[in-house]
């Protein structure tokens, strides 16, 4: 029987299909987040120890999972084989869960080129110096390191958190009216907990760090849409969260 042939076109909808399943399963999840955050987290945790796998190979890897919250990315790496310290300044939930370390991520208690690779996710918006953390990011990793840096960008659908829409006033303004209106968030607070992180300025303080090289820019729920991050001005609205690859320069030997 002559092997079946998949068209161009074919392949085209079948993967946009498919990405356009996962996008309504994880919205699905994301909408019950607030009263319900496992499946969702632990639903993208697993895609993504999935993809760093298939990328790096995870087996045996030291990894730094920064600003790990309750672990939920952490367990998924440990379960790729990847040996893995969990860091955040946040403790609540970690009760259970080993190998966690509280700490400042732009001033990190771990020596340098110490990791294999850096995991990131959903942190900048909560660290007011983004470059402290690029800094110590490029400091503890290996020569040839991988990292994945991803954040709710400021001025994307979800950038206020709880305060959005109001963050499309700017940082300034649309704060300040929120609280006026319904008074303080009841956590990640702007200035304190959240803060300002637009991608063009954080593509612009990665191109000063002469140790790491940006691998690629995508979109973290519709990565098939990546030439959005190329756009200045859309990109800041159309990403929602922006996941950046980054490499740590060097051959990697050891």
């Amino acid at each position: 029987m002559a092997a079946s042939h998949i068209t161009p076109s074919e392949g085209l909808r079948r993967r946009l299909v498919s990405e356009a399943e996962r996008f309504v399963r994880l919205f699905g999840l994301w909408r019950n987040e607030v009263a319900e955050p496992e499946p969702f987290y632990t639903a993208l945790a697993g895609e993504a120890a999935a993809d760093l796998d298939r990328r790096h190979g995870l087996r045996g890897a030291e990894v730094l999972d920064l600003g790990c919250g309750p672990g939920y990315y952490t367990s998924a790496l440990r379960d790729a084989g990847a040996r893995v310290v969990g860091l955040d300044m946040d403790t609540d939930g970690w009760e259970g869960t080993s190998g966690l370390v509280h700490g400042d991520a732009t001033a990190l208690p771990f020596p340098a080129s110490g990791f294999d690779g850096v995991f990131c996710s959903n942190l900048l918006e909560h660290v007011a110096d983004t470059g402290g953390v690029l800094a110590e990011i490029e400091r503890v990793l290996r020569p040839g390191g991988w990292v994945y840096l991803s954040w709710t960008n400021w001025y994307s659908p979800w950038g206020g958190h709880e305060m959005t829409p109001y963050q499309y006033l700017g940082p300034r303004h649309g704060p300040r009216l929120y609280e006026k209106r319904h008074g303080a968030p009841r956590k990640n607070r702007m200035g304190e907990g959240l803060f300002a992180v637009h991608i063009g300025s954080t593509l612009d303080l990665l191109s000063r760090r002469e140790g790491l090289e940006v691998v690629s820019v995508v979109p973290r729920y519709w990565p098939w849409l990546g030439f959005i991050t190329s756009v200045p001005g859309v990109r800041e609205v159309a990403t929602w969260n922006c996941l950046i690859r980054l490499r740590r320069k060097g051959d990697g030997t050891r």
